[in-house]
């Protein structure tokens, strides 16, 4: 490699070096800046307003569920009071062929 070859490429990365780092910066601070600034609010407990909504969520979601369970065990009673009813049922009393004519 002679110097023929080193001129012009040194002269390339003089202007190439430059440029890429302007484009380096210009990215990270117009790219990153929305995540480190979300990183930084979260840091400071900027995210304290999101930790109550969340938290209101939970605690509506508990009740949902802690009601969702009290209809379950009342379905529950309710059914086995219904099997209760039909197994002490007596078939052929109520059959129609069993039934008595009524009359008129």
């Amino acid at each position: 490699m002679g110097i023929e070859v080193l001129i012009p490429l040194f002269g390339i990365l003089v202007v190439l070096v430059p440029i890429f780092g302007i484009t380096t910066i210009l990215t990270l601070r117009l790219g990153g800046k929305p995540f480190v600034e979300a990183l930084a609010r979260e840091l400071r407990g900027g995210g304290a307003e999101g930790g109550t909504e969340l938290l209101i969520r939970v605690q509506d979601l508990t009740e949902q569920v802690e009601t969702l369970t009290a209809e379950m065990h009342q379905l529950r009673s309710a059914q086995a009071f219904d099997q209760r009813l039909m197994e002490g049922r007596n078939p052929e009393i109520h059959s129609p062929e069993t039934r008595p004519a009524l009359d008129p």
